[in-house]
């Protein structure tokens, strides 16, 4: 069945109004008519089971005929990535939510190639909220994932403070096996750090075990940032959540 997103705002009693960009797919795309059933999200959580109830120029009318919400299960999960190069970050943001991370703070580090200026950055952002915001509808989420503005690393440092689980994969001498880090935890939140092509320098990974952070190792193999993403947060999945 056609999933649609929708403000919070748009649901009104037991009835949704579908405007825009979704209006537009529903009714010129999917050629949804009176009478159709579908699916909306309000993005926080909950999930509308509906019929169309009429179709104008402006706006798409869906009557409620049930209404689901869904709460996450397991620890709350934040991936701060650093910017890797190319379109590498979409590919990230829409992997990472697919596999039902809550938050995506993206940064500038020491090593970073990418160096977006602040009206170059700002259309990134809204580029990686489309991105999650389609792979959302695709995957069936009920929430969608925040993705925070370009930061720099020391702001991420600082923005991830109270997360009770701190994991920073790197190349790093004391780097600590993941399984062993994760072993026995069961935390109410985690974060975990992925860093760009040359990985983190040393000054970086001090500054993050200054601040609770526990250098890990994904293993011999050096993987690509991408890479690297999807492999931790299913490992987090796994442990944390499933």
């Amino acid at each position: 069945m056609s999933r649609f997103f929708v403000p919070p705002e748009s649901v009104t009693g037991q009835r949704i109004m579908i405007r825009g960009e979704e209006l537009h797919h529903a009714r010129d795309v999917m050629r949804l008519v009176k009478g159709d059933a579908i699916v909306v999200f309000d993005g926080s959580g909950k999930e509308y089971h509906g019929i169309i109830e009429g179709v104008g120029k402006q706006e798409m009318a869906v009557a409620i005929n049930k209404t689901v919400e869904r709460r996450g299960a397991g620890a709350r999960l934040t991936l701060v990535q650093a910017l890797p190069k190319s379109d590498k970050m979409d590919l990230i943001v829409e992997k990472a939510t697919e596999l039902g991370v809550d938050r995506i703070i993206p940064v500038i580090t020491e090593r970073s190639v990418v160096r977006a200026d602040e009206k170059k950055a700002v259309s990134k952002v809204s580029r990686w909220r489309k991105i999650s915001l389609v792979a959302s509808k695709q995957c069936g989420r009920t929430k969608m994932p925040e993705i925070c503005d370009i930061i720099s690393f020391g702001g991420s440092l600082e923005k991830v403070r109270d997360s009770e689980l701190k994991i920073i994969p790197c190349l790093y001498e004391e780097a600590v096996g993941f399984k062993e880090a994760l072993s026995g935890k069961k935390p109410g939140s985690a974060v975990i750090f992925i860093g760009p092509e040359g990985d983190f320098t040393t000054k970086e990974v001090d500054a993050a075990k200054g601040t609770g952070f526990v250098p890990v190792s994904l293993g011999d193999e050096i993987l690509r940032s991408e890479t690297a993403a999807i492999c931790a947060l299913s490992i987090l999945n796994y442990e944390l959540r499933w």
